[in-house]
């Protein structure tokens, strides 16, 4: 029998979307497309669109794809720190149960929310009155809402993976597991990292070609100019990518060093005691009878170096080189691949 999910999304609404007995799905594109064709509706009542295609296709159903993007985003988040936080539960009877399960306030949301609209306006000005219905202002402000839900999960998400290290886990031993059992937290900031790859792909996408709908008249494709701001923007969100999916695993990575100093801090003076001794024992002992009387430091001295080259084997952070490449296959290579598929086209049209 399965669970039932408590993750929560934004708005509230969504939580009870079992009740309704409607799937997930579509309240995501309830979320998404509903709002934000209300608002710009109400925008064209007092600024009319410039064809059939503005209004089809205009900012709004773009920010509606990203929106349905981030509900799923938080589900999938929620999902994945319960899945942790029972982890963590199994390592650790002694840790609160709701340890890593993420606090969704209407709060935090807000205050998040508040955070954005202040730094767009300081980035770039305070609208004016007359384009607050043909900028749709109101639908990206709404957009910025559901933006300050996707954040503060995936904002506290880091947080909470990071405060994990400095729970009181019960590490598996190196014997059973080179990580120590601490594997799904680098997985979790995988899943992270793997979220917000979407970001740096799509400005990639974006900047790769510009689309004219004209109804009628069909589409129009112009292929944009290649940049220098453009690509070191672009291998900018890569950086921070990497470094978002780093900075939460570094108190992870503190348990496994420490853990590590630990099993040594026993192995390598019993280590050196055992060279001392043979190496006293072989001075002492005449050629013809060395075998036999070192025969037993020898057995314990490669007992002990196999100890300690099994400790060595522990791993400074929770993952395997198959995650590392994961994260460059969905964060480094497709920014890459993009930014050459301009290259390419642009010296392909100039020939």
């Amino acid at each position: 029998m399965h669970r039932r999910s408590t993750v929560m999304s934004w708005p509230s609404l969504v939580r009870h979307a079992s009740r309704l007995r409607l799937p997930f799905w579509l309240w995501a594109i309830i979320i998404g497309f509903a709002p934000t064709r209300l608002l710009a509706t109400l925008d064209y009542l007092v600024v009319p669109p410039g064809g059939p295609g503005g209004y089809l296709l205009d900012t709004a159903v773009v920010l509606s794809i990203f929106i349905v993007y981030f509900v799923y985003a938080i589900r999938f988040i929620s999902s994945r720190m319960e899945q942790l936080s029972d982890y963590v539960k199994r390592m650790s009877p002694d840790v609160p149960v709701d340890s890593l399960r993420i606090p969704f306030r209407a709060a935090n949301i807000l205050a998040v929310w508040v955070i954005l609209l202040v730094a767009i306006t300081l980035l770039f000005g305070f609208p004016s009155p007359t384009t607050v219905f043909s900028e749709h202002i109101a639908v990206i402000a709404y957009f910025f809402l559901i933006l300050a839900s996707f954040l503060w999960v995936y904002g506290y998400s880091m947080y909470a993976i990071h405060q994990a290290g400095k729970l009181p886990l019960r590490l598996k031993p190196f014997t059973e597991d080179r990580t120590l059992g601490l594997k799904p937290f680098g997985t979790a900031s995988l899943r992270l990292a793997s979220i917000y790859a979407v970001f740096p792909v799509t400005l990639t996408l974006l900047e790769l070609v510009t689309l004219n709908v004209e109804i009628p008249g069909g589409i129009t494709i112009t292929f944009a100019p290649l940049r220098l701001t453009d690509v070191i923007f672009s291998f900018g969100l890569i950086l921070a990518g990497i470094a978002l999916f780093f900075l939460p695993l570094l108190s992870i990575r503190k348990r496994l060093q420490e853990a590590k100093r630990q099993e040594l801090s026993w192995v390598t003076p019993r280590y050196t005691t055992i060279i001392q001794k043979l190496r006293e024992q072989i001075s002492k002992t005449p050629p013809e009878d060395r075998s036999s009387q070192t025969q037993a430091l020898a057995d314990e001295l490669t007992m002990m170096r196999q100890v300690q080259q099994d400790i060595q084997k522990i791993q400074s952070w929770p993952f395997d080189l198959g995650v590392v490449s994961r994260l460059a296959t969905v964060l480094v290579i497709p920014p890459i691949l993009g930014v050459l598929a301009r290259i390419l086209i642009l010296v392909f049209l100039h020939l």
